[in-house]
C-alpha cells in the first residue's frame, strides 16, 4: 500500500461531518437533477414520438448511426445530422470532429436515443471517477464530491464530451505522477478526438521534460489518425477541414448572439468590444496562459498538485472556442488546489474560491432551466477562472517560500 503523502494528509479537511456532507450531498444533487433532466427528456420522446431531443449529443448519436450505414461523411452535413436524429433544423449543429471520435461513437448508434445518451454519460462518469481515484486519497466523499460536482451539471444536461475528455486528462495526471510517461502520453494521445481543449498540454510536458509521453502521444495521436482513415476513407479529413473552417466563419459571424459561449473573446464581445480587437485579446490571453503553464511546470520546486491546478485553470482561458459545459475543469482543479495546500481553512478566502471553483456553473445552469435566461453564463466565469489562475500562478511563482521542510519526491514530480 502506497503511504500517504502531505498532499493526500491535507485533504482531511473532507473528514470532519461538513466536509463529508458537502462532498456527498453534492454529487448527490448533482445526480438527482442530472437524471430529473434527462428522465423527463426520455420520457418526452416517449410520449411525442419523437426520435431525439435537440440536446448536443443528437449529434454524436445521429453522426454513429450515418457511419454504421455506411456513410460517414454526410455526418458533415448538418442538414443530414438533423434529419437522422429527427430535430428541427433551427440550430446550427454541426459535427467537426476527427474520425477516430466518430469511430468511438460508433456503438451508440445501435442503441435507440435516450439509451445511448444514458450509456454514455455513464461511461464518462465512470471514467472520471477511475481516473480521479488516485487523488481521493481514499475518501469516497472527495472522489464523488469531485467526479460529480455541481460544476459538471452543464455538460450532463446536454450530452457532452468533456468529463470524458477531463477523464483522460486526469488518468494523465495520474500516470504521470506515477512516473509512466509511457502511459500518460497514450492518454494524452486520445485526448486528441477532441483536440481544441489540448493546446497548453505540450507547453506543460515540454517545460517538465517529459521526452517520453511526448513520443507516446505522438505515436497515439498517429494510430488514431491511421486506423480510423482506413475505416472511413481520406475524403473524411478534407470534409472535416471545410467543416471546421465554415463552423469557424459561423461562430465569428454570431459570436454575440452565443450565449453559451464562455471564452474570453464570447466575453469581451458581450461586453461590447468589437469582434477583431476581442480575438486579439483572445490570443494574447493566450499566449500569456502558455506561458504561465511553461513557467510553473518548469519550476522544481512547484509541487505536482499545483502543477495541475494551473493546466487545469488555463486551459479554458486560454480556448476562443468554450462552450459553458467546459467550466467543469474547475471542479478537479479545486482538488489540486487543496491537495497543494492552497485552499485551506487558515485562509477562508481560498476557501470560498475552491467552493466557487466547485459549483462553478453548475447553479447558472439550473438557472437557464428554469428561466431561460442563457445570459448568467458569461459574467460569471471569466471572473472566477481568472482568480484561480492568478491564485495558482501567486502561490506557484510569486509567493515568497518561508524556510520550511522541502516538499516530498512525490509532491515535486
Amino acid at each position: 500500500m502506497t503511504p500517504p503523502t502531505a498532499a493526500d494528509a491535507r485533504l482531511a479537511i473532507f473528514d470532519s461531518r461538513r466536509g463529508r456532507q458537502l462532498g456527498l450531498l453534492g454529487s448527490l444533487v448533482t445526480v438527482m437533477f442530472g437524471a430529473i433532466f434527462i428522465i423527463g427528456d426520455i420520457v418526452e420522446v416517449n410520449q411525442t414520438g419523437l426520435i431525439s431531443v435537440s440536446v448536443d449529443f443528437y449529434v454524436f448519436w445521429a453522426a454513429a448511426k450515418l457511419a454504421l450505414q455506411g456513410l460517414p461523411l454526410d455526418a458533415f452535413d448538418v442538414t443530414r445530422i438533423a434529419e437522422m436524429a429527427a430535430v428541427p433544423h433551427d440550430d446550427w449543429m454541426p459535427w467537426a470532429y476527427p474520425p477516430g471520435f466518430l469511430l468511438l461513437m460508433m456503438p451508440l448508434g445501435l442503441l435507440p436515443f435516450a439509451p445511448a445518451w444514458a450509456a454514455f454519460m455513464a461511461v464518462s462518469v465512470a471514467a472520471l471517477l477511475l481516473a480521479t481515484r488516485p487523488f481521493a486519497a481514499g475518501r469516497t466523499q472527495v472522489l464523488l464530491g469531485t467526479a460529480l460536482a455541481p460544476a459538471m451539471l452543464p455538460c450532463l444536461l446536454v450530452g457532452q464530451t468533456t468529463i470524458l475528455w477531463l477523464a483522460g486528462l486526469m488518468a494523465a495526471l495520474a500516470a504521470l505522477r506515477a512516473e509512466k510517461p509511457l502511459l500518460a502520453g497514450i492518454f494524452i494521445g486520445l485526448l486528441t478526438l477532441k483536440p481544441q481543449l489540448g493546446l497548453l498540454i505540450p507547453f506543460a510536458f515540454i517545460a517538465a521534460g517529459q521526452w517520453r509521453a511526448i513520443l507516446s502521444a505522438a505515436l497515439t495521436t498517429l494510430l488514431l489518425a491511421a486506423l480510423p482513415t482506413a475505416l472511413f476513407g481520406t475524403a473524411y479529413w478534407p470534409e472535416m477541414l471545410a467543416m471546421m473552417r465554415e463552423h469557424g466563419d459561423t461562430v465569428r459571424g454570431a459570436i454575440g448572439d452565443l450565449t453559451l459561449m464562455i471564452s474570453a473573446y464570447a466575453t469581451f464581445t458581450f461586453l461590447g468590444v468589437a469582434e477583431s480587437a476581442a480575438l486579439a485579446a483572445q490570443w494574447t490571453l493566450t499566449a500569456l496562459c502558455a506561458a504561465a503553464v511553461f513557467l510553473t511546470w518548469r519550476r522544481p520546486s512547484t509541487s505536482f498538485d499545483l502543477r495541475a491546478a494551473t493546466l487545469l485553470c488555463a486551459i479554458p482561458l486560454a480556448s476562443p472556442y468554450l462552450w459553458h459545459y467546459e467550466s467543469a475543469l474547475l471542479a478537479p482543479a479545486a482538488l489540486f488546489l487543496t491537495r497543494a495546500g492552497v485552499v485551506t481553512l487558515q485562509r477562508p478566502l481560498t476557501v470560498l474560491l475552491g467552493l466557487a471553483m466547485w459549483l462553478s456553473l453548475g447553479p447558472s445552469a439550473l438557472v437557464l432551466l428554469k428561466s431561460g435566461a442563457a445570459d448568467v453564463f458569461r459574467p460569471v466565469f471569466l471572473p472566477l477562472a481568472l482568480a484561480a489562475l492568478l491564485t495558482c500562478l501567486w502561490h506557484a511563482l510569486l509567493r515568497p517560500r518561508p524556510a520550511a521542510t522541502p516538499a516530498t519526491p512525490e509532491e515535486t514530480h
